[in-house]
């Protein structure tokens, strides 16, 4: 779409745009032509000038511009097309200044050529022909920064689908994972305490219902996930007995959030990679840092046949990246492993 708006082949479109140039022909015969006031032929020459100099100026380099955009794009090369733009707008508008006015003043009251030569006469076609560069460039600097408002715009809007396409696959890749070790840890349990086991699906049935309902979230309260690393830490500890040893806050100030089952994929982590044992058990303590919650565990890694993926802690590294530029800490040492999840705020904590 060329950015003067050139009329299209309607019929319509066509006729607005000669009653635009014809108001403007009047405007230009009212303000420059005082003698047109009283002479009314002289007013509809006069008319007749001007409009053929609007029409044929305007339209030109209009179908000028969507020419050019075929060849030179203002969003792949915003300089060079500035510059073929100020040349080609120069060449014509130079072309047909001189052609309407030679017609105009020279052919049709049959006059020499030599007067396009004198100072009035060199004096109009120069004034015209900067007050056409002036509107000409104006026009193309209006459209420059439409379009580059449009492709910044754009451009946000793919960064944004594409992150949340990328925060949607990445919470997918929760849930499968938690639900086959929530299975395996009932599987041991049915036939040997079944007692236990019914404790232990009623809260399984908690726990999946918080991942249900917060599977279309990108960030849950703080509180809440706490709720459900506790209802999480009870299933592990069935299965661990004191061999888990696990501290978290008892309450915590409102308004913090965070990615949900960020916490527990931490605390699964932990359990997933260390031994936690009676004798040997494996201590994790959650606590408030600032604007961070720290999950620290002792540090006593099973026997590995591979080394560890990582990939859950990569998940949870990826979900914060959509999210804030707050940056996820992880921290070992030869005693103990420590991870700091930023708490997010996207409202005033109290």
């Amino acid at each position: 779409m060329s950015s003067y708006g050139i009329p299209t082949k309607r019929l319509l479109s066509v006729f607005k745009w000669m009653l635009l140039f014809a108001l403007l022909a009047m405007v230009q015969v009212l303000l420059a032509c005082e003698s047109c006031r009283t002479d009314g032929n002289r007013a509809f020459y006069y008319f007749l000038y001007a409009f053929s100099l609007f029409s044929s100026l305007w339209l030109g380099n209009g179908y000028l511009s969507n020419n050019l955009d075929r060849w030179v794009s203002w969003k792949e090369a915003p300089l060079k097309r500035f510059l073929v733009t100020l040349l080609a707008v120069f060449v014509y508008s130079s072309v047909i200044i001189l052609l309407v006015n030679w017609t105009w003043y020279v052919l049709l009251p049959q006059r020499d050529i030599n007067y396009l030569a004198t100072p009035v006469a060199r004096w109009t076609m120069v004034t015209q022909m900067v007050v056409t560069l002036i509107i000409t460039m104006t026009i193309h600097a209006v459209a420059f920064l439409n379009s580059w408002r449009e492709s910044a715009v754009s451009a946000e809007r793919l960064k944004r689908e594409h992150a949340l396409s990328r925060y949607e696959a990445l919470k997918n890749q929760v849930n499968p994972h938690f639900l086959f070790n929530s299975l395996n840890a009932l599987t041991g349990l049915v036939h040997e305490e079944p007692d236990l086991a019914v404790k232990f699906i009623k809260q399984l049935s908690g726990v999946y219902r918080y991942v249900l309902d917060s599977q279309q979230k990108e960030v849950v309260p703080l509180e809440e996930e706490l709720q459900f690393a506790r209802q999480y830490v009870f299933l592990q500890q069935i299965r661990h007995g004191a061999g888990l040893q696990v501290e978290l806050p008892a309450s915590v100030p409102p308004g913090w959030q965070v990615p949900p089952l960020a916490l527990q994929t931490v605390l699964e982590n932990a359990v997933k990679h260390n031994r936690a044992w009676d004798k040997e058990p494996l201590r994790v303590t959650v606590t408030l840092e600032g604007d961070y919650l720290k999950v620290e565990n002792n540090l006593q890694p099973k026997a590995q046949h591979e080394p560890p993926s990582s990939l859950g802690l990569a998940n949870i590294q990826a979900r914060y990246e959509v999210l804030t530029d707050k940056k996820m800490t992880i921290q070992k040492t030869d005693s103990a492993f420590t991870v700091r999840l930023p708490l997010l705020s996207f409202h005033p904590a109290t």
